[in-house]
């Protein structure tokens, strides 16, 4: 079977993920990327580019409104790509950049396409321009697949029915344990949380945790934007993300914390496979989803409000044996499910077959 994954290629635990899964499954896997397309990136700290303000906002506006020559060459080049290697399945991740006509032109060739969102392309809170080619593509796709059971009821009330549940995952060699010793003092802690700022509560979470005297370490972006910030800069000093380290972090915790994005109507996260793969505590909130994947207070501690969540991390502190005990069966139960990109694109494969059966 010959495969091309299709995206913007911007992290590689998202594409590129799934791309050497193909290859670790022994398929024939080429990759299509849009992101060198809009050269002097604004991505300047992740890719060698060159410094121009009026190119960078050239292709800026471009990629942000998803228009312009480049969008017409990304989906030019992708349709002569499909047409001259014939392959079998197309798999396009989160295909904001990619028109309608074009899906229908790569299934002219005789691929499967799929598609993949990571993202709520229903969620109010984005600007309706962004996902305008996605949305009117739906109906072209052979098979979408959610990463929410929201989405399910989203596409089914937009009469499309060809849609099924495809997890987060985490990456064997990016998630794993490490000995305690070999973890830098820097990066231990009692409990961290690694993520994004959302204006949901959870600065006042962290800052009550802070306040009370907890050892927390506090990673990520957007951070700047919490009305708290300040606050909890006395605490942290300055709030980063970590890249290399994010493994060591998550390592060097005793718990680490699990907020869910509200933004793209959450009820689970790939952090709720991450860290179970490094035998650290998760403590996340409560929600009837998580609680399918894991056994509260056996696999995982749940808390709904911020007096909860510390009576909770100041019992784990008081009882090692109980953190041990709870770290060790979530990593049993997070390897018996299989919830590795290896076991998604097994997912991906199965429909696949399913549907070159029929």
């Amino acid at each position: 079977m010959k495969v091309l994954v299709v995206g913007d290629w911007l992290a590689e635990i998202y594409e590129e993920s799934f791309y050497k899964a193909f290859q670790e499954h022994g398929y024939d896997v080429s990759k299509f990327s849009w992101i060198q397309y809009f050269k002097y990136y604004q991505y300047a700290n992740r890719f060698d580019v060159k410094s121009n303000f009026l190119l960078s906002l050239y292709y800026r506006i471009q990629n942000r409104f998803t228009f312009g020559p480049e969008l017409l060459r990304i989906n030019r080049d992708l349709r002569h790509d499909a047409e001259k290697n014939r392959y079998d399945l197309i798999f396009i991740y989160r295909g904001t950049h990619i028109f309608p006509s074009t899906i229908k032109k790569l299934k002219a060739t005789g691929a499967i396409v799929f598609g993949y969102n990571n993202d709520d392309p229903f969620s109010t809170h984005y600007p309706k321009y962004f996902w305008r080619h996605f949305m009117r593509g739906i109906k072209n796709y052979d098979h979408i697949f959610s990463y929410r059971n929201k989405n399910l009821d989203d596409y089914k009330n937009i009469s499309y029915k060809k849609s099924s549940i495809l997890r987060s995952y985490y990456l064997k060699d990016k998630n794993f344990l490490i000995p305690p010793a070999s973890v830098k003092k820097e990066f231990k802690s009692d409990v961290v949380f690694i993520g994004h700022y959302e204006n949901d509560g959870r600065d006042e979470i962290l800052l009550h945790l802070l306040k009370s005297g907890i050892a927390l370490k506090l990673y990520g972006t957007s951070w700047e934007n919490s009305p708290l910030i300040s606050e909890l800069k006395t605490f942290t000093g300055e709030i980063k993300p970590v890249y290399t380290e994010y493994n060591e972090v998550l390592n060097g915790a005793k718990i680490a914390l699990v907020f869910l994005s509200k933004l793209n109507n959450d009820t689970y996260t790939r952090r709720v496979f991450e860290i179970p793969a490094t035998k650290t505590v998760m403590l996340s909130e409560y929600t009837d989803d998580m609680a399918n994947l894991y056994q509260n207070e056996k696999e995982v501690f749940f808390f709904n409000n911020k007096n909860e969540c510390l009576t909770i991390i100041n019992n784990l502190l008081e009882h090692p044996d109980l953190i041990n005990a709870v770290a060790n069966q979530a990593y049993d139960r997070l390897m018996t499910d299989g919830h590795e990109v290896y076991d998604r694109v097994a997912e991906i494969i199965n429909e696949y077959e399913h549907q070159r059966i029929n």
